[in-house]
């Protein structure tokens, strides 16, 4: 099939939403059009977007809502004009900004092909309602429009009955789980601490910003005093910028190629997985599927999960993964100490997350993917 996608992130970058579109998509036609694309094959650019319509008559709330919709249908014709060259089946457009979806989708009705809304974040509540801006309304405002004409592609549960319920008159959503790399799959039978000799190392790696920060702190906190355990932070952020969101005394190592990673997910002792309890955005944390969760799953290595009530990895990580639901550093200690005591609570914690792992491999997204768009040609 041949594809134009419109994303914020297109690979080769190394967020998590590219990094999911490099591996679903990999071996097909995909065209990628984002404002971050440089020129070559594969991708084109589109033309900047207009925050403000007339910039010298400042901010105001009407000014921006009009720059909005002037980007909306500037690049609804960049976007029809790129796929009908590509000789596009389908067109894709991902969540992550609140024009490029409903631009995806008038270039699809042009063309008169199928829309594919790819959900990596909820298009309407990941902007948070008192920062002062009009995206929320202005996204809502598309989205009852383009949902009811679309191919919603959801990567989990929660974010699939949180666009259905919002939207009951559209199709329901196709589950298309942000996957694992095939390296992603480690050994659940690997040795286990790896070293013996040496407090246990608890990894967690990818960005520290407010979607994470207060659950690290906790971390941080229970494990001030335990000699037993090891924290290691590998992430972008320095030392400077993580002390600024209250983390510090901790090991901070910079960030690694993709594959290299992974590899060094494999030979962590516990894996660490946050999502913050005091965020400006408190539904998309509960719907949020880090692209690392499908890695941690796979790793073969025990994982803690430090997330709110009811957030989605929550339920992955249930009887997979130890999780604590309460910003309580005490709770965290005494996970960690859990899985340093208690073998047969590893092994089967192990063995349930190997029979779920599968489910996210990057064949069994990119068929499901395929089969909601192939369904849909016209």
């Amino acid at each position: 099939m041949r594809l134009a996608v419109v994303s914020t992130a297109i690979p080769p970058a190394s967020s998590g939403q590219a990094r999911v579109l490099g591996q679903v998509l990999d071996g097909l036609d995909a065209l990628f059009l984002s404002d971050a694309a440089q020129p070559g094959a594969g991708t084109a650019p589109l033309a900047p977007a207009r925050f403000l319509l007339a910039p010298r008559l400042g901010s105001g709330r009407v000014n921006n809502l009009a720059g909005l919709a002037v980007t909306v249908f500037a690049r609804a014709g960049e976007i029809a004009r790129r796929a009908r060259a590509h000789r596009a089946e389908a067109i894709l457009g991902c969540s992550g900004s609140p024009f490029d979806p409903p631009a995806a989708w008038l270039a699809a009705e042009r063309l008169r092909l199928p829309f594919g809304a790819w959900l990596f974040d909820d298009p309407v509540l990941q902007w948070p309602a008192a920062d002062g801006t009009p995206y929320r309304v202005f996204a809502r405002f598309w989205e009852r429009l383009w949902a009811r004409r679309s191919v919603p592609l959801a990567p989990n549960e929660v974010m699939a009955a949180d666009f259905a319920r919002r939207n009951p008159r559209s199709r329901p959503p196709v589950l298309v789980r942000n996957p694992a790399a095939n390296a992603a799959f480690g050994d659940p039978a690997a040795p286990w601490p790896r070293d013996a000799a040496a407090p246990l190392r608890v990894l967690y790696t990818g960005s520290v910003y407010a979607a994470q920060a207060d659950a690290v702190r906790n971390l941080v906190t229970a494990l001030a005093d335990e000699p037993g355990f090891a924290l290691a932070l590998r992430t972008p952020q320095g030392a400077a910028e993580l002390a600024a969101q209250g983390i510090a005394g901790v090991a901070i190592l910079p960030p690694l190629p993709h594959a290299e990673a992974l590899a060094e997910q494999q030979r962590a002792d516990i894996l660490f997985l946050p999502l913050a309890f005091d965020a400006a955005i408190p539904e998309v944390i509960r719907s949020s599927a880090p692209a690392k969760a499908a890695e941690y799953l796979a790793s073969g290595r025990p994982v803690l999960v430090h997330a709110p009530p009811g957030a989605y990895v929550n339920r992955l990580f249930h009887g997979a993964g130890l999780v604590v639901d309460r910003p309580e550093p005490l709770l965290l200690l005494a996970a960690l100490r859990r899985l340093r005591d208690d073998a047969a609570l590893r092994g089967g914690l192990l063995a349930e997350a190997a029979l779920r792992a599968p489910g996210f491999r990057v064949a069994a997204s990119r068929a499901a993917m395929l089969a909601a768009l192939g369904g849909e040609r016209r």
